[in-house]
Order: C-alpha cells, then sequence, then structure tokens
C-alpha cells in the first residue's frame, strides 16, 4: 500500500471516536418506535464537542429491522458535524453524501442527556410523508475500550468535496460512496478470530474491494497507525485519512 505522509502536520483532534445506536424515535409527540437497525461511527473532534463550530467526521447507515442481507436503506448519510452552540447543545449534520438526495433541508437537532440515553429533537422530514416533523431521537453510545483502532477515510482531501466515506471502529466497518446514478454501501462485522462478516452492501462490486483494501492495511499497522492528513492508495484510488489512531492514553496526538 502506497502511503504518503503530509508535509504539514494536521491540527489536534480531541477526545475519543464513538459508536452510537438508536434506540427509538418519536414524531409529533407520539409513541416513540424503532423500525431501523441504526449505527453511527463518529471520530475525534477538532475541538471540544461543546465549543462552537468544532467538528467530527461521522457515518450513519439506517437499515430495515431486522438486520439481514436483504435488508434495505431507510437513509444512509455521512459527512461533517459541526456544533453550533453549547447552551443549549446544539449540532448541524452536514449530509455530503445522502440516499434521500444532498438538497434537503438543514439537519439540526438539539441534544441533552437523560438516564444515560443522549435524547435530540428538533424538525426533520419524514421521509414516509415528505413532511416537516417534530421528533425525539434516544440514542446510546456503545463501549470503546482502550487501546481499539479506528480510522475515518475520505476519497477527497476536503470531506465536503468527498463523495465517499469509510469508517472502522471496533467490531464496525462502514463505507459508503455515493455517484450520480446510485448510492452505495457496505456494512461489516470485523472479527480478529474469525472472519470478518459482511453484514450488508448494496451497489458494492467497486467499494467492497475498497473496504476490504482499507482493512487490510488497517491490520498492517503493526504499532504505526496512519496519520491525520495522510494519503493512502485504497484500489488504485486515493483517500484521505481524516483520523485514526488507537483509542486509550494521550488520544489527542495523532
Amino acid at each position: 500500500m502506497d502511503n504518503h505522509v503530509p508535509k504539514q502536520p494536521e491540527p489536534l483532534l480531541h477526545g475519543t471516536p464513538s459508536i452510537t445506536i438508536r434506540k427509538s424515535i418519536s414524531r409529533n409527540g407520539g409513541q416513540p418506535f424503532e423500525d431501523s437497525d441504526v449505527l453511527v461511527l463518529s471520530s475525534r473532534s477538532t475541538s471540544d464537542t461543546h465549543c462552537e463550530d468544532s467538528k467530527q467526521l461521522y457515518v450513519d447507515l439506517r437499515l430495515s429491522k431486522p438486520l439481514l442481507p436483504d435488508s434495505t436503506i431507510t437513509w444512509g448519510f455521512a459527512g461533517i458535524r459541526v456544533t453550533l452552540s453549547s447552551t443549549p447543545l446544539r449540532f448541524r449534520w452536514n449530509h455530503y453524501i445522502d440516499s434521500q438526495g444532498r438538497d434537503g433541508p438543514p439537519d439540526e437537532g438539539t441534544m441533552t442527556s437523560c438516564d444515560g440515553e443522549e435524547v435530540e429533537t428538533g424538525i426533520g422530514v419524514n421521509h414516509e410523508t415528505g413532511e416537516l416533523e417534530q421528533y425525539e431521537e434516544r440514542w446510546i453510545d456503545q463501549p470503546v475500550p482502550p487501546g481499539t483502532p479506528f480510522a475515518f477515510l475520505t476519497s477527497s482531501r476536503e470531506p465536503g468535496e468527498s463523495t465517499g466515506f469509510i469508517a472502522i471502529l471496533g467490531d464496525h466497518a462502514l463505507a459508503m460512496r455515493q455517484s450520480d446514478t446510485e448510492f452505495q454501501v457496505v456494512r461489516m462485522r470485523i472479527s480478529t478470530s474469525t472472519s470478518s462478516e459482511v453484514l450488508f452492501k448494496q451497489n458494492a462490486d467497486t467499494l467492497l474491494p475498497l473496504l476490504e483494501s482499507a482493512l487490510s492495511g488497517f491490520d498492517d499497522w503493526k504499532g504505526s497507525p496512519w496519520e491525520r492528513g495522510q494519503e493512502i492508495t485504497l484500489q488504485e484510488n486515493r483517500w484521505t485519512v481524516w483520523d485514526a489512531g488507537m483509542t486509550g492514553g494521550n488520544d489527542c496526538v495523532i
């Protein structure tokens, strides 16, 4: 794998990457329900997430339940999350690729904590009705033990110009890419003791080999992880490392 380290170091990142699942959603004050298997992998942040303009890269995939190879995408998108305010804590999720189209209304929500869960409230599009509705989503962060390797890659140096995103963290790997004609997705379960498993794929003839190439390079780190801003080659395509490292210890130095 041909890897190129940037001449100038990228700004430090802070915190710890996260694995988040959605517990439920309710609309217009109705009863909470969950019709999708939702997985969000998020990188470290450019500053404390409570600081205005803090940014982190995320990949968000929502599949019909139960999660099966023939599930359908209820929504998939990826991009940069930006902190809009700290009091209240409010975020905007910029969708640089989006299975529902990239010209939707701003995706913004206010976050509070309740009983160990993150509660997101806002106004968003109900894709079943096409109407803007009030919503409440409840999110749960999964444990990420110290020493867990992670990597977040973009198909262009600037995330806003990227048409592809790869996120690897813990037992999870997500890859998404969007062209003018199709939306490509792979979700994998990673195992160190057995073969990794493709849980879901769509239009993935070229994307799956890309993700497998990334996982192969990921396994070859041997204590020397990719660096933020580094360019790597995956299947003869140039990708940029937005974030990479090992959790625990001095998380903000890579």
